[in-house]
């Protein structure tokens, strides 16, 4: 399921989404540890699982991660998207509370925690780092929160839209590496919802759909609007 990407694998791995822009390639390159270890997973590979010891954390290089919880139910919550220069895996335990898997063929570096708290001064910019994600994700969290528990269905496709659009460094092309059921479970609506919501934003001319996962945003006051 794991593998360690030797040098020949690195020069050949292709970004699932395109290249990495130069803000997200420094974020990945200039305070990660040089212990850290590159692995690499192809498509729906589970990079951990609920209940595993949380020995590691992780940054993307390339490629999407969606952090999941499978309810008893059978329903399933994805919490989360990781893109390239995010940090994720970060426990308030030792124990994963939620799974973590490869969207698309996904390039990381895993980086063990006793060697980030054992590190000395080379590292403290990166523990810096550390306490600056922990605080991004929870204000996402609230985020999370207020557009499940308080948006419409329209609302919450506008606004997921346009957070793709700002995360990826692009301002009015969405490159969506995630399938539309992965994007339901994210916001809490069924797949055919997802597709009726797109439908929608098109007819308005807030967007203008160029594929399955190609999204360009025509009208981004509109989108911002129905998002608030």
């Amino acid at each position: 399921m794991l593998t360690q990407i030797t040098a020949s694998q690195s020069s050949s791995f292709q970004p699932a989404l395109g290249p990495i822009n130069s803000s997200a390639r420094s974020r990945v390159t200039t305070n990660t540890p040089s212990a850290g270890i590159p692995m690499t997973f192809g498509c729906n590979a589970e990079i951990y699982g609920e209940g595993e010891s949380a020995n590691y954390i992780y940054r993307v290089v390339s490629g999407v991660v969606r952090s999941c919880k499978l309810l008893p139910d059978g329903r399933r919550q994805i919490c989360a998207f990781y893109m390239p220069g995010d940090i994720f895996g970060l426990e308030p335990d030792e124990i994963r509370h939620f799974s973590a898997e490869a969207v698309t063929p996904t390039k990381l570096i895993a980086l063990k925690w006793e060697s980030l708290i054992t590190a000395g001064e080379c590292s403290r910019s990166f523990l810096g780092e550390l306490l600056q994600v922990a605080m991004k994700g929870l204000r996402r969290t609230q985020a999370q929160l207020l557009l499940i528990g308080r948006k419409n269905a329209l609302e919450r496709v506008a606004a997921f839209l346009l957070d793709m659009a700002a995360r990826s460094g692009h301002e009015d092309v969405v490159e969506l590496a995630m399938p539309r059921h992965d994007i339901a479970d994210y916001l809490g609506l069924t797949l055919e919802t997802v597709s009726r919501m797109l439908a929608e934003l098109r007819a308005i001319g807030a967007i203008q759909l160029e594929g399955a996962r190609r999204a360009r945003l025509l009208d981004i006051a509109r989108l911002t609007e129905l998002a608030r």
